[in-house]
């Protein structure tokens, strides 16, 4: 089971994944036609409510035309050193 804490995570990695799409005027189709990724998916992770895997990390980048540490490139409001709550 996830924390809250790492709940506000995946919304936040949501906003930023969907961010990310609409900066390159990407429609769902036309993501999903990059990635493979199902647009479902792409949905669950925009919401927030899923993770994806490392693979999966991966093909988002490859349907964005990113480098995958900038799926990863946004504030997690987390105290690393502290560790999760």
């Amino acid at each position: 089971m996830i924390s809250e804490k790492e709940k506000e995570i995946l919304k936040k990695f949501g906003a930023h994944l969907k961010k990310l799409k609409e900066a390159r005027n990407l429609s769902y189709r036309q993501f999903y036609a990059n990635s493979g990724v199902n647009t479902g998916d792409i949905i669950k992770y925009e919401n927030g409510s899923t993770a994806p895997d490392i693979i999966t990390i991966k093909r988002l980048a490859v349907g964005l035309r990113i480098h995958p540490s900038q799926l990863l490139d946004f504030e997690f409001g987390v105290d690393f050193a502290a560790g999760l709550e």
